[in-house]
């Protein structure tokens, strides 16, 4: 039988960096994954790259142009409207079944992430914050111990952490996006599966909102 690698592979890890890359912002909206470069820069052949862009297209994070070569996407109004209620529905169902299944460790876990994003806000820290945000939602989402549900939700959650970098609208909007982060752990320390669906729906449809009122978008890609 054929035996599979377990490790990811060199693709896997150009690709990871490369979206790091993007949703960090160290690469911009835009901006031409530079193969020439890139192949320089991170000492590698062009076969692994050029399949790492691949994957990067699949996902959504880039899109090529015939003759002109590989780009990182444009985030557009249509990005926002199609992929937030999409996390939107999913995420709440993954807090309704975190919420009784979490344990006590993994509610102190979630707990010390809300205090930190609380310190990020307050010292107006964005990346951090955003890193933060990325990880309060990730952990809620493990806790609903389905891996279904998980997979489905990952690659929506990077491109939400990217929107949220490249919009920056967050910049006005913390303190209030802590409040629903703060209500949200408070609904899963209570067990009440219920409202947690809907002060996760709630918060990541309003992120949405303050997208599309606070950032010039584009119509399409």
């Amino acid at each position: 039988m054929k035996q599979f690698r377990e490790k990811p592979t060199l693709v896997d890890d150009i690709r990871d960096y490369l979206r790091d890359c993007i949703v960090n912002l160290s690469i911009k909206p835009g901006e031409q994954l530079n193969e020439l470069a890139l192949i320089k820069k991170l000492g590698v052949s062009r076969s692994p790259l050029r399949e790492a862009f691949r994957l990067l297209e699949g996902e959504g994070f880039a899109v090529r142009f015939r003759a002109k070569g590989v780009f990182v996407r444009k985030i557009t109004k249509e990005d926002i409207l199609e992929l937030f209620p999409i996390r939107a529905v999913l995420e709440s169902l993954a807090a309704e079944l975190a919420a009784t299944k979490l344990s006590e460790k993994e509610l102190q876990s979630i707990e010390r992430v809300t205090e930190r994003m609380e310190q990020a806000a307050q010292s107006g820290d964005i990346k951090a914050y955003g890193k933060l945000n990325f990880d309060f939602h990730r952990e809620i989402v493990k806790g609903a111990r389905n891996k279904r549900l998980e997979e489905m939700i990952k690659n929506a959650g990077r491109q939400s952490l990217w929107f949220f970098f490249a919009t920056l609208y967050f910049k006005k909007s913390l303190n209030y996006a802590m409040s629903s982060h703060r209500e949200i752990y408070l609904s899963l320390k209570s067990r009440d599966g219920k409202r947690a669906a809907e002060c996760i729906k709630n918060h990541i449809n309003d992120g949405a909102k303050n997208i599309l009122e606070n950032y010039p978008l584009d119509e399409a890609g």
